[in-house]
């Protein structure tokens, strides 16, 4: 019970209980608060930022989030994607064959092992086992039957010209995939004995690349995907847009197109199983060429 004092003067105030500690910690507490949901706007704010330029370069939203987004949040290397395929086995040459679905578009992907790449003049024999996979690569022009854009066999130039922007070349072993006016490594292929060619590009760096025809067909690809090199076919004919956002939600980096349709091609798997992707349509032509992977 509180007592009070009886000697109280009327213009006299007095304050009972003893001083509360709870304000000034909580007013500062407040404050601190309203710093940090600050913050966090600001960082909300950031991020939308970066998804809108992001979807506007042609990375697929999926892919940013889930690839880029958590290590880009904090500031941290991007980390490298994982490959696709199994590469335990060191030594024998076979190609891996894997079936997915992007964005509702079935995919075939070809892998090949422990081969060297190549281009080829000719039609390949089913019987070479040192041939594990094989597919057309540059078009064929239709006014003189000869290849279209610039085109290198071993060091040796077969055609010349810039029809597509996009070329593969092929270096002591290693291929390179991209979109160029002008490329060294036509020079650097006749110089090395190595392989160049042109074809649609497709994907650039990321961003996908529109092509002029419209239409649906088969597409198939040779890609880039975090350095993994990959053969990518659609199982049923789609434009090249469809296929080069397929391509980019796949997570492929650059990639450059192959003589589609029904185009002869065929596979070996790792148990030497021969697997022909189309047959071969009759009359050929003189200049029909393809991209191999040899064993020798």
């Amino acid at each position: 019970m509180i007592r009070l004092d009886d000697n109280i003067r009327d213009d006299e105030l007095r304050v009972l209980g003893k001083p509360s500690e709870e304000n000034p910690k909580r007013r500062g507490f407040r404050w601190y608060y309203a710093v940090a949901i600050l913050l966090l706007i600001t960082g909300v704010i950031f991020a939308v930022v970066c998804l809108s330029v992001s979807r506007r370069n042609g990375i697929a939203p999926d892919f940013y989030e889930t690839e880029l987004g958590d290590a880009a949040a904090v500031g941290e290397a991007v980390p490298p994607l994982e490959k696709l395929g199994d590469y335990s086995d060191s030594t024998t040459a076979y190609t891996e064959h894997l079936e997915m679905t992007v964005n509702d578009i079935h995919l075939d992907i070809y892998i090949p092992h422990n081969a060297r790449p190549r281009l080829f003049i000719g039609t390949p024999d089913l019987n070479d086992k040192n041939v594990i996979f094989t597919t057309q690569a540059a078009d064929i022009r239709a006014d003189n039957g000869k290849i279209n854009g610039a085109f290198v066999l071993a060091g040796e130039p077969k055609a010349w010209g810039l029809s597509k922007k996009g070329f593969c070349g092929i270096i002591n072993g290693e291929i390179t995939v991209g979109v160029a006016d002008n490329s060294p490594l036509f020079e650097e292929a006749t110089e090395t004995g190595g392989y160049f060619f042109r074809q649609y590009p497709l994907v650039d760096n990321g961003r996908l690349v529109e092509n002029a025809p419209k239409g649906k067909s088969i597409r198939k690809a040779i890609c880039d995907r975090g350095g993994e090199i990959i053969v990518v076919m659609t199982r049923q004919p789609e434009s090249f847009h469809d296929f080069s956002q397929a391509l980019i939600d796949l997570g492929v980096s650059n990639a450059v197109y192959l003589v589609g349709s029904v185009s002869y091609g065929y596979f070996r798997d790792r148990f030497d199983q021969l697997s022909v992707i189309y047959e071969k349509q009759r009359g050929g032509q003189k200049y029909e060429n393809h991209i191999q992977w040899v064993t020798r």
